[in-house]
């Protein structure tokens, strides 16, 4: 009788005992970094080697150095990160190695960053799309160019046509102008962004039939303004 009634609390007792203790992630994976015992595990891990969590952290540090760095600390920097962004083979690093070495101004630090737009993760090709945006340069340009119609991954493709809108100076209209052929409309949508910001006429809204004329070397009239049931259909279409 004493048994069975100390095997029930026992029983009743498991759950919030599992709640309590959990897994070694915890009952919420996403919260596991608030958990003693886990980030007493990545300390002791980190004494072995150096941890995912550890590597990022200590790549966000050194992007936030690099202002203060003297030039030859730089292309060092840029120099070995580069070599070590050949060799990773996790993409989520490469991402960091990547993040990084956009910070570094330096010609070695873009070259890797020009590089990135073949590696064979795309998330890392579309940060790479990003990182050229925010430098543009003859390299860039035309790196971005090759993407918008070569890359196989379609956003890869539409980042690639965004960032080309920063890209004045350049011959960055005819680029954009294979996307406008592009059945997808996402990166239609891309290039005629782009082309407003780098051509004006917002007369021309986004309309694919008019800046195909235009950059064809023609000389349209902008499109009627849309219909109540244009503008209807495109208001629902959102849902």
């Amino acid at each position: 009788m004493i048994y069975r009634h100390v095997r029930s609390r026992l029983l009743a007792a498991a759950p919030l005992c599992a709640l309590l203790v959990g897994c070694a992630d915890g009952p919420v994976p996403e919260t596991r970094f608030l958990n003693p015992w886990v980030r007493k595990q990545w300390a002791q891990d980190e004494q072995r080697v150096t941890t995912f969590h550890r590597k990022v952290a200590d790549l966000a540090e050194l992007r936030a150095k690099v202002p203060q760095m003297p030039p030859a600390e730089r292309e060092e920097t840029a120099s070995q990160l580069a070599a070590r962004l050949k060799e990773e083979k996790s993409p989520a690093l490469r991402a960091e190695f990547l993040r990084t070495l956009a910070a570094i101004p330096t010609p070695v630090a873009q070259q890797a960053v020009v590089a990135s737009l073949t590696d064979e993760a795309a998330s890392v090709r579309v940060l790479a799309c990003k990182a050229l945006g925010r430098t543009p340069s003859a390299e860039g340009f035309q790196a971005l160019s090759q993407a918008v119609t070569s890359d196989a991954d379609l956003d890869v493709r539409v980042v690639a046509a965004r960032e080309l809108g920063k890209f004045r100076g350049f011959e960055a209209p005819k680029a954009l102008r294979p996307a406008l052929d592009d059945r997808d409309p996402a990166l239609q949508l891309a290039a005629m962004q782009s082309l407003e910001a780098l051509d004006g006429h917002t007369e021309y809204r986004r309309n694919v039939a008019v800046w195909r004329e235009h950059l064809d070397g023609g000389n349209p009239s902008p499109p009627p303004p849309p219909s109540m049931a244009e503008l209807a259909r495109q208001y629902w279409s959102w849902f």
